[in-house]
């Protein structure tokens, strides 16, 4: 959308005879875009109605793996030195986000969906992009340096601090360009050029959507944050690591040392964010660092002079030795990367396979799931039961794009109306189509009506009995999975099986524990004061194990433990012996 169609700054009144401001003028044709509700949805079902319980976390796992870029962010953000727990690397994002929890995880995928929608446009949204990511990574180091606990809200508050000039520069490039220009030709500051043009800032219409998303309160206050006494510490944080982005990527090549911006910025936010020099450049070097780790991993399409002249940049500012070319681009083959993906996973979900990891079972099949569909890869993967009767097939939950839809058509006769699944089950081997073989009929029938180009089945079955299965497919026909994928899955698939195997022997050792008798209960300390009780109660207790009345029910009624009533029939026995003797 260009604002060479929209050259108002007012739009038509709003049906009350009043014109509807700038600001809600430029959104109203945002909001109209055909690719932008998409993104809004996307960003309003992350931000809301996800807690910490079992179906939200699925939910939320399918909006993680859905995008690549993130599934690393919160992989990366749970091994953290401010979030393991334990001395082994996480590479499981289920793993991850059950470690992090759903408030950390929805930070992180809103910033990251901003980023994966806005950075593919164009070459100048990507450098905008780019410097919104740089921003974000600096808040978090920043956060982390001055102890806050909270950041990943820092990132979030980073990540959208510029989304007004991101919004304007990618739906109204007229504008943009005028903006631009004003600064460049005229030297005007950027937010008297962006109100010359627009009659309103970049963070009014920022602030416009945020509401709109129903984003939280302090990315709202952080757009806007100027350092006065009464700014928070998250939004004088946002606002140091914007303009230390500004200064050091941003900067006006005809000014003169760049280390002389950088101590600036320093000096001019030194009153509420308190770091060194030193500790800005740690800032500086890791946000960097994880900013190129996610164009190499994350195969963002940014090339080597883009990434170039950010190392650069960087080192001018800190008056650092650039670094050498392939510590910059150097990665590790694609192939031999996945095998090492592979081989964690599946680590990881073994240590989970014992009872005693505290991992539910729910919990180990999406910590498979999600090793299946990252591992293979697959497009989406479903674990399906048999029903209690063993007469249909029924889906229980899933991972991937669109599964949501597959889970409420998953349910099939165990028959041969039931398509593949139960012919492959009772088969008792996996099954990947057209991998292993070309499709049958009914096959071809199945793949047609989930509309996919490939699927596989592999069996759970666990001693000797077939309970299910995982369902995997890819909506296009090529690439087929290798051999070691498809074989890689059906591994773990059996330590599923473990694992069901694993809580039904603990469940029967518990079962099989033997429980008290009532005798050894009545063994166990009395629930009544003996040294209070008369002589005339004791022996009203005899006279009832006398008449016949069996010893563990004298005892559970009155609370006695059986060796005092076994001790007082005694003494009665012989007290009466001593008085016949007498008589």
């Amino acid at each position: 959308m260009d604002s060479s169609a929209h050259s108002n700054r007012h739009g038509p009144d709003d049906g009350t005879g009043e014109e509807t401001s700038p600001v809600r003028y430029r959104l109203a044709h945002i909001l109209e875009g055909r690719d932008f509700p998409a993104l809004s949805q996307q960003i309003i079902e992350t931000i809301s109605a996800l807690d910490d319980d079992a179906s939200s976390l699925q939910r939320l796992t399918n909006v993680v793996l859905r995008e690549y870029s993130l599934t690393l962010s919160v992989v990366r953000t749970a091994n953290s030195v401010h979030y393991r727990r334990a001395g082994r690397q996480i590479q499981s994002a289920t793993r991850a986000m059950l470690l992090l929890g759903a408030r950390t995880v929805r930070q992180l995928a809103s910033s990251l969906l901003l980023f994966d929608s806005y950075h593919r446009r164009s070459a100048g949204l990507k450098d905008l992009m780019v410097l919104s990511l740089l921003t974000a990574n600096h808040a978090r180091e920043v956060a982390n340096a001055v102890g806050r606990k909270d950041a990943e809200e820092a990132h979030l508050c980073g990540m959208f601090r510029n989304l007004g000039e991101v919004l304007i520069a990618c739906h109204f490039q007229d504008d943009y360009a005028r903006i631009q220009a004003l600064m460049q030709e005229k030297r005007q500051t950027e937010a008297s050029a962006a109100f010359a043009v627009l009659d309103f800032h970049y963070e009014d219409l920022g602030e416009e959507l945020c509401r709109h998303w129903g984003m939280p309160d302090s990315v709202a206050a952080a757009m806007r944050a100027r350092l006065t006494k009464n700014t928070s510490e998250l939004s004088a944080i946002t606002a140091f690591s914007h303009d230390l982005t500004q200064a050091i990527y941003r900067r006006d090549p005809m000014r003169g040392d760049p280390r002389r911006d950088l101590d600036e910025v320093i000096a001019k936010h030194a009153s509420r964010v308190k770091l060194t020099r030193e500790q800005v450049q740690s800032v500086v070097e890791s946000a960097l660092e994880e900013t190129r780790e996610l164009f190499v991993h994350a195969r963002v399409q940014v090339d080597a002079r883009r990434l170039r002249k950010l190392s650069e940049a960087a080192c001018a500012a800190l008056g650092t030795t650039e670094p050498a070319d392939d510590g910059w681009l150097k990665a590790q083959n694609e192939a031999q990367q996945l095998h090492e993906l592979r081989i964690k996973l599946a680590q990881e979900l073994e240590s989970k396979i014992d009872p005693g990891s505290e991992h539910d079972l729910g919990q180990v099949v999406t910590l498979a799931l999600e090793a299946a569909l990252r591992g293979a890869p697959f497009d989406r993967v479903v674990w399906f039961v048999m029903s209690p009767d063993r007469s249909r097939l029924q889906a229980r939950s899933g991972l991937g794009i669109g599964v949501d839809s597959l889970l409420s058509q998953f349910d099939f006769p165990m028959s041969r109306a039931g398509g593949p699944l139960p012919a492959a089950l009772l088969q008792r081997k996996p099954l990947y189509v057209p991998s292993d073989r070309a499709m049958t009929i009914p096959e071809l029938r199945f793949s047609a009506a989930l509309g996919v180009g490939q699927f596989g089945i592999f069996p759970i079955v666990v001693n000797g009995t077939v309970v299910g299965g995982l369902y995997a497919d890819r909506v296009a026909r090529e690439p087929l999975p290798d051999l070691e994928g498809r074989t890689y899955v059906a591994s773990i698939t059996r330590l599923v099986v473990r694992a069901i195997e694993a809580r039904r022997h603990a469940a029967a050792q518990t079962s099989r524990v033997e429980t008290p008798s009532t005798a050894a209960r009545a063994l166990r300390t009395p629930t009544v004061d003996i040294a209070t009780m008369s002589v005339e109660t004791k022996a009203a207790l005899v006279v009832r194990l006398l008449q016949g009345e069996d010893i563990t029910t004298v005892s559970r009624t009155s609370g006695v433990a059986v060796q005092y009533l076994e001790q007082w029939k005694t003494a009665f026995l012989d007290g009466a012996v001593s008085r016949l003797g007498a008589a």
